[in-house]
């Protein structure tokens, strides 16, 4: 029944009736086309009704009740029985009462199933909460490595202009070959339809890599934070061009922005 545990937790809880509004929707509409639940959820019906039809019964001692009926016999044998004995003798029939005693059944199991559910909605909230952490100290660890590169005095810094009108869109590099690379750019048109950027690093030997593609937002600005590069490539250039949406693996289209090292 692996394909149907969402609702093994439910079965109890439905079986007394303690599943709120959407849970037992959900659960209704699960179980009008699942034959397997049904037949589970009659055996938890069953469990239900066992732990109250065997609830011990339990009896009071031979010679507590003989003592009791006795004073009841010398104190008032003609009268009607007191409240206050009414209440004696009714505390010592309650036990005996097969209904009673599965009525108390049904509660204790009640409360277990419900400490069961509660311990499972605190289990769902602990592990949201640790993935929100994990998300803070990723968050936290990437602005490190930001901070560590742009304040670093190993840390390349290359302006980026393009290259037949100094005046137009502009863009900086800061680069270091072991912690890696950040991109601004300013004053870059939207790029054509269907089109993105692409940001290269040429290398001192070899092929242009690409450091990712970006668009620039309604202010013309832009940025590529951290790209994922060969570790150690020593750069001699950086360049932004042109490309089909998606980006290619080698520049093909006209280079908008060129810097070199």
């Amino acid at each position: 029944m692996n394909e149907h545990l969402q609702f093994d937790e439910d079965l109890e809880l439905y079986a007394l009736g303690a599943l709120d509004a959407d849970e037992r929707d959900a659960f209704e509409t699960h179980l009008a086309e699942c034959s397997i639940c049904k037949r589970h959820l009659g055996q938890a019906q069953q469990r239900v009704g066992f732990w109250g039809t065997n609830v011990a019964q339990t009896q009071p001692a031979t010679h507590v009740k003989q003592a009791l009926m006795e004073r009841v016999r010398l104190e008032s044998p003609a009268r009607m029985v007191s409240p206050k004995t009414s209440e004696q003798k009714s505390f010592w029939s309650v036990f005996s009462q097969p209904l009673l005693a599965w009525g108390c059944a049904a509660v204790i199991a009640l409360v277990a199933v419900i400490f069961a559910s509660q311990a499972r909605t605190l289990k769902n909230h602990l592990n949201s909460l640790r993935a929100e952490m994990q998300a803070q100290q990723d968050a936290a660890a990437k602005d490190r490595r930001v901070a560590d590169l742009l304040t670093s005095p190993k840390t390349q810094r290359v302006a980026l202009k393009q290259p037949t009108d100094a005046a137009r869109p502009e863009g900086r590099v800061y680069y270091q070959p072991t912690q890696g690379l950040l991109f601004y750019a300013a004053n870059l048109p939207a790029a054509p339809s269907d089109h993105v950027y692409q940001l290269w690093l040429v290398p001192a030997e070899g092929s242009p890599i690409s450091a990712g593609i970006f668009q620039a937002n309604g202010k013309g600005e832009a940025s590529v934070l951290l790209p994922a590069l060969p570790a150690g490539a020593v750069a001699k250039a950086f360049a932004v061009t042109v490309e089909p949406a998606g980006g290619v693996s080698q520049p093909t289209g006209p280079k908008v922005l060129l810097g070199l090292v």
